[in-house]
């Protein structure tokens, strides 16, 4: 009806230019002559032949639209390009690894493409401008991309067992990042071991770099009185507090990570699902849901039966609030302090790969409850309670009060040496040797001693231990490597020594059958280093060696040479 109506239009508008014409011409023989002819003759051929040139244009487009489609659909087929519109980047998949990718690299890939295939190249601005229109409007990133086997087996590799333990668990800290990414489940606590601050910080600001959007945001360290029935427990290995573990893997293959943990999210849901009907882990089951399935009560519970022993004749007492005082005391203490109370529980909760989710308060009520009428208020003790673990704090913190110096001239005292010292402590004091970690060494320290700083949970800071003079051992055997290098170059060429060499002699020193039978340490190299340093500075050239001025210089007396 509507085209019935436009032609009736048309022709009312052509009839009108026509008479128009005549009315003007109507006097003149000529020009109604030529009009027409032109009409008559002229016109019908001129319309036939626009005609024919408006079919066959048609018939071109057609025919370079199809090209241009198939084009577009084997480009991308062939290329899986990608785009992520909040951060507005541009990346590609080469069937193993995701690569960020620019936006003229992409165009110069479409347009050789196109001179290669030449059917294309009237048309070539149009196909580029298409190509990337469709790569922004229907390849984002996150949602359309599927990586191969190959891809998420080596993101598996990547993480496990670096970063943790089995494969499942993994897993599971991809699907949960897919979820932050994804804003699934934002209310969930995800509880991680602290030693992965770094790790999970880092992890999240290139996330938010490279797609604009969090993907750790669910993670805490610390527990702050939420309910348990939204709290995950996340098992992470304890290497992870060494940047040196997963720097390089968040450098290269961040992407990788990215695009499996959306993966996953997507094709398990969520990483409680995963968990509960994908993983088959029933280890990794009770793990995760360790909270959600727990009450305070029962927790407090757990604590007393693996740490706590009931004595019921409430005879003798635990040492003292302070840890100098009344720690020579042999027999099994009989009373536990509030204090060494909350040090069992934090030892407790660090075995259990537990945060500390019951506040200190509410943990001296439940202990107070269980324990009947077991708590002392006014010596804040819990009277006629041991544990096994008690004798083995007590002869750490005797040997810490006997035999540790805070010294702010001291830096870098091992945590290593540490332990080293206190065992053979033990042994000379005919003590049972105890079984302490390095870690746990650290927890004692950080407890009873706050003041005291450590660093990186392998050095301590401005202390020393009387059992061992570091400076005057190294002093000893420089002494000695000094006159064995007199000796050897007098009345010949002097050469200068290396420092390297000057800490393979004095470890020589130490091992010299002269100290058989007695008990030695040797210092690291970096603290020899900083010794000569700090003392030979006018000696050192080239931050590696010691001039000959050093050794020709003999003081009066010598150590004998090994």
């Amino acid at each position: 009806m509507e085209n019935s109506e436009k032609n009736s239009e048309l022709l009312e508008q052509s009839v009108y230019s026509l008479t128009q014409l005549f009315d003007k011409y109507k006097d003149d023989v000529y020009m109604l002559s030529k009009t027409h002819n032109y009409i008559v003759k002229q016109l019908p051929v001129l319309l036939e032949n626009m005609q024919k040139v408006h079919q066959q244009r048609q018939v071109r487009i057609e025919e370079m639209t199809n090209e241009q489609d198939t084009f577009i659909q084997t480009f991308l087929n062939n290329n899986q390009y990608f785009y992520i519109a909040s951060t507005e980047k541009f990346f590609y998949y080469d069937g193993l690894h995701y690569h960020l990718y620019g936006e003229d690299d992409i165009l110069h890939h479409i347009l050789s493409t196109i001179s290669r295939d030449r059917h294309l190249m009237s048309w070539k601005q149009s196909t580029k401008r298409n190509i990337m229109k469709r790569i922004k409007e229907n390849y984002p990133l996150l949602r359309k991309s599927i990586p191969e086997t190959e891809t998420i087996q080596f993101v598996l590799d990547l993480l496990c067992p670096a970063l943790f333990s089995t494969r499942t668990e993994a897993k599971y800290f991809l699907t949960i990042l897919g979820d932050n990414i994804f804003r699934k489940n934002a209310s969930y606590i995800h509880f991680i071991n602290t030693n992965s601050k770094q790790f999970i910080r880092e992890l999240n600001n290139i996330c938010q770099i490279y797609v604009g959007q969090g993907c750790c945001q669910t993670f805490k360290h610390k527990y702050h009185d939420h309910s348990y029935d939204i709290c995950r427990l996340v098992r992470i290995q304890e290497c992870v507090r060494s940047e040196n573990i997963w720097n390089s893997i968040l450098k290269s293959y961040i992407l990788d990570i990215i695009c499996v943990a959306c993966h996953y999210s997507i094709r398990y849901g969520s990483s409680d699902n995963y968990v509960e009907k994908f993983s088959n882990d029933a280890v990794l089951n009770a793990n995760v849901f360790y909270l959600k399935n727990t009450q305070q009560t029962d927790l407090v519970e757990l604590f007393i039966r693996e740490y706590l022993t009931i004595i019921r004749n409430r005879e003798g007492s635990l040492g003292t609030e302070s840890p100098t005082t009344n720690q020579t005391q042999k027999k099994p203490p009989h009373s536990i302090t509030w204090k060494n109370m909350q040090y069992l529980w934090r030892r407790f909760l660090d075995f259990r790969q537990l945060p500390n989710v019951i506040f200190l308060q509410s943990l001296k009520g439940i202990l107070v409850e269980k324990l009947n009428d077991m708590y002392d208020e006014t010596t804040d003790s819990f009277i006629g309670v041991s544990s096994k673990f008690l004798p083995t704090i007590q002869r750490f913190l005797q040997f810490w009060g006997e035999t540790v110096v805070e010294d702010d001239n001291e830096n870098h005292f091992e945590v290593d040496e540490l332990l080293q010292l206190f065992r053979k402590w033990c042994e000379n004091n005919h003590e049972t040797v105890p079984n302490l970690n390095e870690k746990q060494i650290i927890d004692l320290i950080s407890y009873f001693y706050p003041n005291i700083e450590t660093e990186d949970e392998k050095y301590i800071s401005k202390i020393r231990n009387i059992l061992w003079d570091k400076s005057m051992d190294i002093q000893m055997a420089l002494d000695s490597f000094k006159e064995y290098n007199h000796q050897f170059h007098s009345g010949g060429l002097q050469h200068r020594v290396s420092i390297f060499d000057a800490y393979q002699y004095y470890c020589k020193y130490f091992n010299n059958p002269l100290f058989n039978g007695t008990f030695t340490l040797i210092v690291s190299k970096f603290y020899f280093e900083k010794y000569i340093a700090e003392n030979l500075s006018e000696y050192i050239i080239d931050d590696k060696f010691l001039v000959a001025e050093w050794y020709m210089t003999i003081p009066d007396s010598s150590n004998e040479i090994v």
